[in-house]
């Protein structure tokens, strides 16, 4: 028992460096409700559009796959247009498939990501690196249908980087833009080394001889070919 006239324990706050979604997220995987973070009982179970990742067409019916807000990703589900009332974001997401759509991850992640994509022979990364190298888009799993434009090192596309809705320098949209008239039927590629600037980017070079690369060999056909894709 306290003794008269001390003073009340106070109580102790830990700085947490995660981020409001983040904790959103554990909270309702855990079944948790917690007011500091606006998640109650009311809404633990609630269901709001986030953004949507990908597009698919089965039987006629359209599906988008839609990331929930404050919801881990592993609750990501299938929906039928017709369930979906976000008409902004279905705008958004037809705009957008001009642009190289995937995951945002950090680049220490991408690193993880990246040795095991070398071992199966495929990668999707593509590094945000317009001011900085703190992230890396993933299209491995999320994307659209630039997901599937290959590599030439005689492209007919070229890597830009966008910014929409947003002054963050640090995420900018990587959009394709054409350098040249197309033909009709003509196979759409950009170089897999291009910096969105449109430079070839050093980053995919180890120069380090004590490390060895997984180097996946490149078969574009071009003449001015470099024989590897990194």
């Amino acid at each position: 028992m306290a003794a008269a006239g001390a003073e009340a324990p106070r109580a102790w706050c830990v700085p947490c460096l995660v981020s409001l979604d983040t904790l959103q997220e554990l909270c309702r995987k855990e079944k948790l409700t917690c007011k500091s973070i606006g998640i109650t009982k009311r809404n633990l179970n609630n269901y709001e559009v986030e953004y949507l990742c990908d597009y698919k067409v089965v039987k006629g019916v359209e599906y988008y796959l839609v990331k929930w807000k404050g919801w881990p990703e592993s609750t990501n589900t299938w929906e039928p247009l017709r369930n979906l009332r976000c008409p902004q974001l279905l705008q958004q997401f037809s705009n957008d498939k001009s642009t190289y759509l995937s995951l945002v991850i950090t680049s220490e992640e991408a690193e993880r990501r990246g040795q095991l994509y070398d071992n199966q022979g495929i990668t999707y990364l593509f590094d945000l690196d317009y001011e900085s190298d703190e992230f890396t888009v993933d299209a491995a799993r999320y994307g659209n249908v630039s997901h599937f434009v290959n590599h030439s090192c005689d492209p007919n596309l070229q890597v830009f980087n966008v910014f929409i809705d947003n002054l963050d320098t640090r995420l900018p949209r990587i959009a394709l833009f054409s350098t040249r008239t197309i033909k009709a039927g003509e196979e759409l590629t950009f170089d897999y080394q291009m910096k969105g600037s449109g430079e070839l980017s050093s980053d995919s070079i180890d120069h380090s001889p004590a490390k060895k690369r997984v180097r996946t060999e490149c078969k574009c056909g071009a003449e001015t070919c470099r024989g590897y894709l990194n």
